[in-house]
């Protein structure tokens, strides 16, 4: 039986380096997804909870298997916050990251997406840019690394709610004056008849 794996949904929080309309190539040719969701502590205790009662559970049912597991250390997705001089910001940084492509063992190519939509839930395609608010779908992936000894959690983002939106066009955009001509509000509308597995996710915000 397939291990069913757990969902979680963030709370509010700012979006640090966000790369979620297209994939950060940097560091890998077929590219990742990615953000760093900044919370506020006292927002971020039940994620936090959350998650630590996640590693926790699977250490004990992995140590059953292997007992060295026990033993293993814990690298949690998140930490605090600190300033340029070292100092707690009372926030919690949480680190979000999904390949943008996945090679199954047969051999095939499964291209991924993370799907954005606005606060009430209408699937968009805007530019998310760092500083935007947002809330984040997410699936928990827990792992055992017996190179280094540890046990950790990946969060790989489904899906993105668009609370507050702050676009890395904006200062181009500004350099504009209005003009009489296309508006978007009179823009044909997308085929309301597409689904995915992503946008069915924004369901759980």
């Amino acid at each position: 039986m397939a291990q069913t794996l757990p969902k979680i949904v963030s709370p509010k929080g700012i979006a640090v380096y966000p790369w979620l309309n297209r994939p950060d190539t940097k560091f890998s040719e077929d590219g990742d997804f990615k953000v760093t969701l900044k919370v506020d502590a006292a927002e971020a205790s039940p994620l936090i909870q959350k998650l630590d009662d996640i590693i926790s559970d699977y250490q004990q049912q992995q140590s059953k298997v292997d007992p060295k597991m026990s033993r293993y250390n814990v690298t949690q997705p998140y930490e605090e916050e600190m300033d340029d001089q070292g100092n707690l910001t009372g926030n919690y940084l949480f680190k979000f990251k999904q390949k943008a492509k996945i090679h199954t063992k047969d051999g095939r190519t499964i291209d991924m997406k993370v799907a954005l939509v606005d606060a009430s839930r209408t699937p968009t395609t805007v530019i998310v840019g760092g500083g935007s608010e947002i809330k984040i779908a997410a699936t928990v992936f827990p792992y055992a690394m017996n190179t280094n000894k540890t046990i950790g959690l990946s969060l790989r983002p489904n899906a993105v709610q668009i609370l507050s939106l702050v676009s890395n066009q904006s200062n181009v955009v500004s350099m504009f004056d209005d003009e009489d001509g296309f508006k978007t509000e009179t823009a044909p509308a997308a085929n309301e008849n597409y689904s995915s597995p992503e946008l069915e996710t924004a369901a759980d915000f």
